[in-house]
């Protein structure tokens, strides 16, 4: 959202090599950087510090054998570890004008060194203990003479996550003052810890998670699978577990268990817990996932390393917030039935042509309504009138929609115009119009799938690279083709395909679909063969065998024709962007190292998973034998779910 500035685009690391870089960079050019915990080290005091280990492309080295010593050459820490991010932690007594350094050998013997920075005398840090089960402890850090001089003195720390804030006074004394704070009184995630002076100025920072064991922010899903009747796909069964009350809506990713296609730095959860908190991105899903005593002191560092975060205090202050754009709410509409009758008529139903979005709003007295809905630039928006007793009439209507081009100081009217018939006949479009090979090819490379997509396009092919010669085709299901044939398998017929009597694994009579031309058993889910043709959005076959049949279902209902004249339609010009349908091209190899390592086996949105009954999704297969697939979602009170799993699918 546009009216505030911290708000980031997606982003992802892009890692380039080449030959002998990646080994030669780890050893030359290998950085260690030091992270005192809170800001500051404490003369005097017990110090912990991170340490981020880079090969000098901001790429973490895991290493074993980092050494801490002092400017004597005094070994005080060694066999020092970072993670597969090169993070890691220790802690030593700091003493008072004494450097220090970090240091490791290179295999040729010379030395890797950074200095750790200076500790500063007569001043009060913060370390925090996030290892317990039910409580954080967070300790004043001094030597004993500032604890002297400070003793009485009430010092204040702050803990905070977006609209939360707790503040709690402590008072100095010799016994490092401990306050200890519940985890079910403090919100899940990322939190920052501030500790105030006196004169309450910042003097300490210190970033951490806190892990809930309830439940209430990461929510589990039961994930069960089988084969369909021929083995060639697979059934992929969803539940929450018993308690959840309302659905969640789920997105499920399958891929080949050997992709190296999809590796993102974030998943939804670390998207929301981590990385709105953090400056710097690392693999954040890496903490979340299967997430055991080892991730959490992981993450602890890495907040840790991290230092006061993206959001400093100052950003705490209240201040009033300007709008300089109005909320996405819809596309605003305001419109006026000239005709209605309001002791007879009170109500509207608008429904959009493309989107299926719909909405029902109230006449007033001067037979006017107003409303707003997510509308799609190029589509239309019918308006019907209701009766008391439900019935549709087409009404003669006046619409205007709204755009605020100038904040929120006033709207400024667009233009809506009445489609005529043949606006709408040629948006709802033929099915039968010929169309020209060059509007109709989709390229496919190895890895980059280039589409030129016409709002007019009803057939798509695919050509092998270097032929002319289209290996896939098909059509869009319309209006013609519904009344015509009333099920998938009555209009496979006119293609020439036909049912046969087949056996299946265990001997029972089974129906097959055989190909018009070899008699080959067609590839295709047999469960959508009976389907209505008024469910499906488009057939697609291969033009040379005729050995596979893709069937795409529509993801809202079909509208009739003799409801669609009930509605009086205005085009939408300057709505949002309409959002790109997911292509799953068609691979000829599944076998090959370009399929098993960038192809994808299915892709399914906005999947309503509750706890009374599973929801089934079907994966073809496609030969592979192992899967793994990757799920996330929201509930609506603001649970995750984020997680994956790898089903062998060796029988």
């Amino acid at each position: 959202m546009r009216n505030f500035k911290d708000l980031e685009p997606f982003r992802q690391r892009i890692r380039m090599l080449r030959d002998g870089m990646e080994g030669e960079t780890g050893e030359v050019n290998m950085t260690i950087s030091v992270f005192p915990e809170g800001g500051h080290l404490i003369a005097g005091a017990y110090n912990n510090i991170g340490i981020l280990v880079d090969n000098g492309l901001g790429q973490g080295v895991k290493v074993d054998n980092l050494e801490l010593v002092d400017e004597t050459g005094k070994v005080i820490r060694s066999n020092i570890t970072t993670n597969l991010f090169g993070m890691g932690k220790t802690g030593f007594v700091v003493e008072n004008q004494k450097k220090y350094f970090l240091q490791r050998k290179r295999p040729d013997g010379s030395l890797v060194q950074t200095e750790i920075p200076e500790a500063v005398e007569g001043w009060l840090g913060l370390r925090i203990d996030n290892n317990g089960k039910d409580q954080v402890l967070l300790t004043l850090l001094a030597s004993e003479e500032t604890f002297s001089k400070k003793e009485g003195d009430v010092h204040t720390i702050a803990l905070y996550q977006d609209d939360f804030i707790h503040l709690e006074d402590i008072t100095v004394n010799a016994d490092e003052p401990v306050l200890s704070m519940d985890r079910k009184e403090l919100p899940h995630g990322v939190l920052t810890a501030v500790l105030f002076d006196l004169e309450l100025r910042p003097i300490s920072h210190r970033m951490f998670f806190n892990h809930l064991e309830d439940g209430k922010v990461l929510q589990a899903l039961e994930i069960e699978h089988c084969f369909s009747e021929f083995g060639d796909s697979l059934q992929v069964d969803l539940i929450v577990p018993k308690g959840v009350e309302n659905a969640i809506a789920i997105s499920l990713s399958a891929l080949p268990r050997a992709s190296v296609a999809y590796n993102p730095d974030q998943s939804i959860a670390s998207s929301f817990l981590i990385r709105p908190y953090v400056k710097n991105p690392y693999q954040d899903h890496y903490f979340l996932e299967g997430q055991d005593r080892r991730k959490r002191y992981e993450l602890d560092n890495r907040l840790l390393i991290e230092g006061w975060g993206r959001y400093d205090w100052d950003s705490r202050k209240q201040q009033e917030v300007t709008l300089a754009f109005e909320m996405e709410t819809g596309i605003p509409f305001k419109g006026k039935i000239l005709d209605a009758d309001l002791n007879e008529e009170s109500q509207v139903s608008l429904i959009a042509e493309l989107s299926a979005a719909m909405g029902f709003e109230e006449l007033d007295g001067d037979k006017t309504f107003s409303g707003n809905m997510q509308l799609f630039a190029g589509d239309s928006l019918g308006v019907s009138l209701i009766s008391k007793k439900s019935k549709l009439r087409k009404p003669q209507a006046e619409l205007a929609f709204y755009n605020n081009m100038d904040g929120l100081n006033g709207y400024v009217k667009m233009g809506a115009k009445v489609m005529k018939r043949e606006e709408v006949m040629d948006l709802e479009m033929d099915v039968e119009e010929p169309l020209n090979l060059s509007d109709r090819i989709i390229a496919l490379e190895e890895v980059t799938v280039v589409e030129k997509v016409q709002k007019t396009n009803r057939t798509e092919m695919f050509v092998p690279r270097g032929t002319l010669l289209p290996i896939s085709e098909g059509r869009i299901i319309g209006d013609k083709e519904i009344k015509r044939f009333g099920s998938v398998i009555s209009y496979l017929y006119k293609l020439g395909y036909h049912r046969s009597i087949g056996k299946d694994s265990e001997g029972f009579d089974v129906d097959i679909l055989l190909s018009p031309k070899s008699n080959q058993r067609v590839a295709v889910d047999e469960t959508l063969l009976n389907l209505p043709l008024s469910r499906v959005q488009a057939i697609y076959h291969d033009v040379d065998k005729k050995v596979y049949v893709s069937i795409v279902l529509r993801s809202s209902p079909y509208e009739r024709t003799e409801d669609r004249n009930k509605f009086l339609k205005f085009a939408i010009t300057n709505g949002y962007a309409r959002p790109q349908d997911y292509f799953t091209p068609n691979y000829r190899d599944y076998e090959g190292m370009v399929f098993k390592n960038y192809a994808t086996l299915g892709w399914k949105a906005n999947i309503p998973v509750n706890s009374e009954l599973p929801i089934s999704i079907s994966i073809p297969i496609k030969t592979q034998r192992e899967v793994v697939l990757y799920l996330e979602g929201m509930t609506g009170e603001g649970q995750l779910v984020a997680l994956s799993k790898v089903l062998n699918l060796v029988q």
